[in-house]
Parts: structure tokens; C-alpha cells; sequence
């Protein structure tokens, strides 16, 4: 579409398009008054069209438009071979999309013959989308209008069925034609991300970016000062986990206790005792009533961690438990071993079905429960997707996994691979290796490493010479490294409430807690004497 100049003469066709460095002068203009009208600033929309001489569509596009957001499906089909299509072949696409939202508001209005008439007559000879025909064809049989719209997924003529199909006619649509819906905000979001991807310490919410200046984040709200060493186990600490509340978190030990944490106070609340061996491992329940943990021996364990009572024993495996899982419903939990099984359970410890797969390193469940990936001992990465019968083609890694962790998404996976003391994270979707990390130090002993950040943009990793590493997980810049614990750091765990504390837990037998000390909103200075040393010790307040 041309754009429609207030002038008596078409002679400015010809002359040369006017720009403000970069951008066309005309197509910015045709934005602001979008952004005018979308803000509801009728007005001032009318005056910038009438001072500029630029308009924001062509009156077709807007009769079209109009015509659709009324369900004037007559006129917004006379009116479509006049729209500026991408390719000619897509007007029959635009037709059935139409001609599918008749159809779905006829039945709405329980008039049933009709809508039989025009899948009949105007849908079906259009030749396209059989699949979606006979999806159509079930609708028929709905008895009621509140069956079609749950049955189609669709929210009927008094939702956003319409302004959604606008949307998708949009794609047959030349943009300069018809600009796409909120095209100025889809403009500064992706400006957002851009300068998001530049931020080495990226670390805020998307609602702190600014239109006023460039986005950075300031590398002192890293996290990275100690304000508690948490002393209690006796032995080793190989695994920590934040409840997902973010009031409590737990620690498993080579001692054979999971001890939990309260983190408004950092004091023990409950240790969980009794275990015949070790604990490597520990996962809470969805709703943080319940605490999975498995270790050395054969079984996987449900204990109340608010009372210390141990409530179920799973026994079926022949050898180590080394991970286990929540479903998202709650009611049903995962394990896995070097026995080569993966067991689903019910609460009661009633075994529900047994999967043969490699030996079991770790694994890790999508928080949608679709897509289950598992880490073996063979080396390799298998993604698993309850959709599917089957697994996908396994990826095979260059040396010994020592642990596997998801990004929230569930499309990354990131492992720690012990001879080549690097860490990868690997593009499920296509089975890529993205990127690499290295710096840090492993050859013997099994390292966690985990994500950290609003949305997943720092790597984490413990190492065998005492120290945490911290890289940027989109440039794998290595961005620091802390020190304070006194042997090997296993594990560490990021504490996504706020984003600015995280734990690690190391085999010197303490817990070191990292925050960005800030004296504003929630946090509070308390300074203690004790054996005659000032220690700092900030409180969080919930």
C-alpha cells in the first residue's frame, strides 16, 4: 500500500522518500499515530495526520479491519483481494481462516444447519487444511455453545476471537500495508533484548528497563559477599535446594542427614536423620509439604520436613538411587539409579510403571512435565517427551557427566563434564552444543552447576580448588570467581525470589550464603558480638 499524501498533485510519488537518519520519516510517523490510537490519544492522532500529511492505513485497511471486528464476514471477503498480500497464493489461506470463524460463530449462536451449510459449501471446497476440516466437523455434535468454545479452544464472538484472527490474517498481509498490531512496543521490547543480551551481569526484571537510557547492570548488585557460613553438618555437603516459597532451604550430607534451613533466620528448623547411607540428592514437592531424597543405598525416601518424620520408603531399585522427580500434579514422583530403571511412583510407595534406559546420572523433569532428560553414566543426554512413544536421538557428550540441569524453559540443558573440566550447554530442540564454559576445576569429585538470573543468564559451577564460578551464560564470559570455602565446592543452588542471594555447599561441611548487600527495601543490619569479632549478619524480612 502506498501511503496516502493529503495533496492535490501526485507528482511527490516520484521525489525522494524523506528520512530521519535511518528511518523512514513516513513509516515512523504511521507508527506514532498507531501508538496514538492504541494509547486512545484520538486527538492528538488526528492533528500529527493532519499536520504531516501522512495517514495510518489506506481506506480499505480500515474497512477491512473494521469489517472483521464486526463479523461482516461479506464484506471483509470483498474487501481482502484488494489488501496488499504477501503472496498471491495466500489469499485462499486468508479465505478459510475467515470462512472458520463464521463457522465457529454460527455454531456459538446454535444455529447448526447453517454452520453445517457452510463447512459444506464454503469451507471444504477450499481444499485446505483436512485435518482441520474434520477438528470442524466434531464440533457438529456439541450441544451446547460453551462445549464449541471448549472443544475448539476459542472464546467465542464476545472474546478475543476476532482480534486474535486479525492477527493471524496479518501474516498474509504486506506489513506496509497493514502494520502489525503494537508495532512500536514489539520495536522497543526487541531493543530491550538486544541490549539484554549485551549485559554481562544481567540480573533485573523486565520491568526495570528504562525508554530514558540504555540498559546495564551495575556488577556490584552481583551477588557475592558472604553474610552467613552455615555450620551444622558433620561431614560433606553434596547437594542444596531452595523450597520453592523461598522460606526454607535444604542440605544433604555425606553425614547422612538433610538438614533444613529457615532463610529469614538462617537457623536450623529440622534435621532429617536415620538414613541407613549417605544422601546425595534431595527435590521438594510442589506445594514444599513434602522432601524427596535418594543417596547411596537402593531407595528413594518421602519425609515431612517440618517434623523430621520419614513417611514413605520406595523400594524396587537394585542399586544407588541417584536422582528423583516431582510431577507437576504432586501426587506422583520419579526415580532413577545405576540399575538402569527409571521408576514412576505413587505417594504410597505403589510402583506404577518401570522404564529400561542407561544407567542413571541424573535427570531433570520440564516444570510441565512433558519432557523428561535424563544423564547417564555412558555419557550420553536423552530427552524423553511424554507426548511421544519414543525417545529422541541421544547426544553424546565427550567425556563423564557429573551433573545436568534445565533452564527454566526446559529447551537448554546444561552438564559439567569432568576430563575436559568444561561445562556445555546444549539446544535440545536441535541438538546443538551453544556453548562452552571453562576456568574452573574438576577431575574428580561429581560438580553441580545450575543457572542463575530472572531468566536463566548466569552459569554457576562449585570446583575442586574451593571457589565458585560465575560466567555469563549468552557471551561465556567468566565473570567471577569467589573464594571462602575451605575444600571442594559441589553444589550450588540460586534463589530465584529475588535474584540476589544464592548458596553453596562444599566438602568442607558449610553452607556459604551470597547476596548483593543492600540497604533498602527488605534487608536489615544486625551486628552481633561474638568471641569478641563483629559479624554482620543481614536478616531478610518476609
Amino acid at each position: 500500500m502506498q501511503i496516502t499524501k493529503h495533496t492535490a498533485s501526485n507528482s511527490q510519488s516520484s521525489q525522494p522518500e524523506s528520512r530521519l537518519g535511518n528511518v523512514n520519516k513516513d513509516e515512523l510517523v504511521r507508527l506514532v499515530l498507531q501508538t496514538l490510537q492504541d494509547l486512545d490519544y484520538h486527538g492528538p492522532a488526528m492533528m500529527l495526520e493532519k499536520e504531516s500529511g501522512v495517514t495510518l492505513e489506506s481506506d480499505n485497511v480500515t474497512s477491512f479491519r473494521q469489517a472483521i471486528l464486526t463479523g461482516d464476514w461479506t464484506a471483509a471477503e470483498a474487501l481482502l483481494p484488494t489488501m496488499a498480500l504477501s503472496k498471491t497464493e495466500d489469499l485462499s489461506q486468508a479465505i478459510f481462516l475467515i470462512r472458520e470463524q463464521r463457522f465457529l460463530e454460527l455454531l456459538e449462536d446454535r444455529k447448526t444447519l447453517n454452520a453445517l451449510y457452510s463447512l459444506r459449501t464454503e469451507l471444504t471446497p477450499l481444499g485446505l487444511n483436512v485435518d482441520r476440516i474434520h477438528e470442524l466437523s466434531s464440533l457438529i455434535l456439541c450441544s451446547t455453545a460453551e462445549d464449541v468454545k471448549a472443544q475448539a479452544r476459542w472464546d467465542g464472538a464476545g472474546g478475543k476471537s476476532r482480534e486474535l484472527l486479525l492477527v493471524e490474517l496479518q501474516r498474509y498481509i504486506l506489513p506496509s500495508s497493514m502494520i502489525p498490531k503494537e508495532r512500536m512496543l514489539t520495536l522497543i521490547d526487541q531493543a530491550f533484548q538486544w541490549q539484554r543480551r549485551g549485559c554481562l551481569y544481567h540480573n533485573v526484571a523486565e520491568s526495570d528497563y528504562s525508554l530514558f537510557e540504555d540498559h546495564a547492570c551495575d556488577k556490584d548488585r552481583f551477588p557475592k559477599s558472604t553474610i552467613r557460613v552455615l555450620e551444622g553438618h558433620a561431614d560433606q555437603v553434596w547437594h542444596i535446594a531452595f523450597s520453592h516459597n523461598g522460606k526454607y532451604l535444604a542440605s544433604v550430607s555425606k553425614d547422612k542427614t538433610c538438614t533444613i534451613w529457615d532463610i529469614s533466620t538462617f537457623e536450623v528448623i529440622q534435621v532429617l536423620s536415620g538414613q541407613p547411607d549417605s544422601s546425595s540428592y534431595c527435590e521438594w514437592s510442589p506445594d514444599d509439604k513434602r522432601l524427596l531424597i535418594c543417596g547411596c543405598d537402593h531407595a528413594m525416601r518421602l519425609w515431612d520436613p517440618m517434623t523430621g518424620d520419614l513417611i514413605q520408603n520406595f523400594l524396587e531399585h537394585e542399586e544407588q538411587v541417584t536422582s528423583c522427580a516431582w510431577l507437576p500434579d504432586g501426587k506422583h514422583v520419579l526415580s532413577a539409579g545405576c540399575d538402569k530403571k527409571i521408576c514412576l511412583w505413587n505417594l504410597d510407595g505403589t510402583l506404577v510403571n518401570t522404564w529400561i534406559v542407561e544407567r542413571v546420572l541424573d535427570m531433570k523433569l520440564s516444570a510441565d512435565g512433558r519432557r523428561l532428560v535424563i544423564a547417564s553414566y555412558e555419557n550420553n543426554i536423552s530427552v524423553y517427551n511424554f507426548d511421544y512413544p519414543n525417545l529422541s536421538p541421544k547426544i553424546k557428550e565427550s567425556g563423564g557427566i557429573t551433573s545436568l540441569t534445565l533452564t527454566k524453559d526446559s529447551r537448554f540443558a546444561l552438564v559439567n563434564i569432568k576430563e575436559l573440566q568444561e561445562i556445555h550447554l546444549w539446544n535440545l530442540e536441535d541438538q546443538t552444543l551453544k556453548h562452552k564454559y571453562a576456568g574452573h576445576k574438576q577431575g574428580e569429585y561429581v560438580i553441580r552447576s545450575t543457572f542463575g538470573g530472572p531468566d536463566d543468564s548466569f552459569v554457576l559451577s562449585g570446583s575442586e580448588d574451593n571457589c565458585v564460578y560465575v560466567w555469563s551464560r549468552e557471551h561465556q564470559e567468566l565473570l567471577e570467581v569467589l573464594c571462602g570455602h575451605t575444600d571442594t565446592v559441589n553444589c550450588v543452588s540460586w534463589y530465584s525470589h529475588t535474584h540476589t542471594m544464592f548458596a553453596t555447599g562444599s566438602d568442607d561441611g558449610t553452607i556459604r550464603m551470597q547476596v548483593y548487600i543492600s540497604f533498602f527495601l527488605n534487608i536489615y543490619i544486625y551486628i552481633y558480638i561474638y568471641n569478641s569479632n563483629y559479624i554482620i549478619y543481614l536478616s531478610r524480612c518476609y
